[in-house]
């Protein structure tokens, strides 16, 4: 196989590239939180098709409202989502903003149109043509990241970049700082370019990879019955943050 190379950015700015003799070509997915009067809420980014195969997926079976917001569209429709532990499914409100290419998407309980609203409008989104940026409103942004410029705005916390890599697995790639960190095992990792390589296990599902590089945190969920390549693979695949 040729050398590939692709470029995505997370929703908190953090540009990613990828590069090496493995298919690159697979859609990323950016997953962030932020706080909204007071509520945490998890939302995504992807492709304009991602999501809308999202609201397939949870059940909407149509956008019925349609807002003018941020230069693009804010579309909602409704659904409901069981809860595993009580059985019970609970109204939910489906939220897509879509730009010209790019979309961020994410539901809200118990809501009305006016909430999605709101919540986007707390927003600053800016679409690249290698992702989407969302940054609280009132906040200042360094390049590279979302951050504060005060104290009572809620930052884009815990943003990670989701990529399926055939012949490696599922790819989470997040910034290497004082909070991430803390994932990383107590021992040392194998000696890699650019940074240590660990090995360790979930309860119940097998083992993954923590890659460990001068900006970046890549954590690998191997592919079934893979994870003893997973090393020489990861040899043939170079992950850097770029600007």
């Amino acid at each position: 196989m040729r050398r590939q190379v692709a470029v995505h950015r997370s929703l908190d700015g953090v540009r990613v590239r990828l590069s090496g003799r493995h298919d690159l070509g697979r859609p990323v997915t950016s997953v962030a939180r932020i706080a909204v009067a007071d509520r945490l809420h998890e939302f995504s980014a992807g492709t304009r098709a991602d999501a809308l195969a999202w609201a397939a997926d949870i059940g909407v079976r149509r956008l019925d409202q349609e807002f003018r917001i941020h230069g693009g569209r804010l579309r909602t429709g409704r659904t409901a989502i069981g809860d595993p532990a009580t059985g019970m499914r609970e109204p939910v409100l489906a939220a897509i903003w879509e730009g010209r290419r790019h979309a961020v998407f994410t539901h809200l309980y118990h809501a009305r149109p006016a909430d999605a609203v709101a919540f986007f409008d707390a927003l600053r989104l800016t679409e690249h043509d290698d992702g989407i940026t969302a940054v609280p409103r009132g906040r200042a942004r360094r390049p590279g990241l979302a951050a504060p410029s005060g104290p009572a705005a809620a930052a884009v916390t815990d943003a990670v970049l989701v990529k399926e890599v055939p012949g490696l697995g599922l790819l989470e790639i997040a910034a290497l700082d004082a909070r991430t960190r803390r994932r990383l095992p107590p021992w040392r990792g194998a000696p890699v370019a650019g940074g240590e390589l660990f090995r360790d296990t979930l309860p119940g599902q097998g083992p993954y990879f923590l890659l460990a590089l001068r900006e970046l945190l890549v954590t690998v969920l191997p592919e079934e019955h893979l994870a003893e390549r997973i090393p020489g693979r990861l040899a043939g695949l170079a992950v850097e943050a770029v600007r």
